[in-house]
């Protein structure tokens, strides 16, 4: 496993995390890489484009979705987990329960994406500082109530609540990472006022921006069914997030996300 400064203004490029959805019900791709040799192998194509982080999920978050039992959701990421922990590339789970955070950590994973919104709730920040790993913090207003008023002063009490929370039981400041929450109980309206106001939610952190083929995206653009589309759009989107100080980039598609990133980097920092 490799230990990657996240950073942005320490490793000097943005970072691409790849999303590896080992589901049968995911919005975008449920179903493709329930199998653990067909998710290994799309895994292995992200990190050979230039995925620098791979994040694991095995239960659906899409609106509706259907809840599984946590042995279940082991049962899905952990073997592949195993067989990635080897590569160049730093590994993340996306869950909100204890025993699937413990089991990926000791299966490989440095980072825990606590796609929860209530850390005192899912217990992962001492999942977190117990294996040493990164912590995601995320906004989640579908789990935490109706988003109303202020979007922006709300996601930042939230956000420093968890903060607080996840140093008081031995994360790292360091280690702690910080999801706006597209798409997570929020309106279209109110995504685009988080990815607006990246540097005002939350300073001092890294912030992971994570609208890949989400609603918002083919609410800017009608895109259909067409993927190829949909993450052209979601590119553009990742562009502004950047613009506002994203340093982690989320996505379904890796190279053509990377040649993107690199360009825009290069020019910000004078080539």
């Amino acid at each position: 496993m490799t230990d990657i400064a996240l950073d942005r203004k320490i490793t000097g490029r943005t970072m691409i995390m790849g999303i590896l959805n080992c589901t049968p019900d995911s919005f975008s791709d449920g179903g493709k890489f329930i199998d653990p040799d067909k998710a290994y192998e799309h895994a292995s194509a992200m990190i050979s484009e230039g995925a620098d982080i791979i994040d694991i999920g095995g239960e659906s978050t899409r609106p509706g979705y259907t809840p599984v039992d946590e042995d279940t959701e082991a049962t899905r990421i952990v073997p592949v987990i195993r067989r990635l922990a080897g590569k160049d590339v730093l590994l993340s789970v996306d869950t909100t329960k204890i025993k699937v955070a413990k089991l990926a950590a000791e299966a490989g994973c440095g980072i825990i994406n606590d796609i929860g919104g209530d850390l005192k709730a899912t217990g992962l920040a001492d999942v977190a500082a117990s294996n040493d790993a990164y912590l995601v913090i995320m906004f989640n207003c579908r789990n935490n109530g109706p988003c109303e008023g202020d979007i922006i002063s709300r996601a930042r009490e939230e956000i420093n609540i968890n903060i607080e929370y996840a140093l008081s039981r031995g994360v790292s400041s360091g280690k702690i990472l910080i999801d706006p929450g597209i798409g997570f109980g929020t309106t279209r309206m109110q995504d685009m006022e988080l990815t607006d106001s990246l540097d005002k939610i939350c300073e001092g952190f890294p912030i992971l921006y994570a609208a890949s083929r989400k609603r918002l995206v083919s609410d800017l653009y009608d895109c259909g069914d067409d993927i190829s589309l949909k993450d052209c759009c979601s590119d553009a989107l990742a562009m502004i997030a950047v613009s506002r100080g994203a340093s982690i980039i989320r996505s379904h598609r890796v190279r053509e996300l990377k040649a993107q990133l690199a360009v825009a980097d290069r020019f910000a920092g004078g080539i």
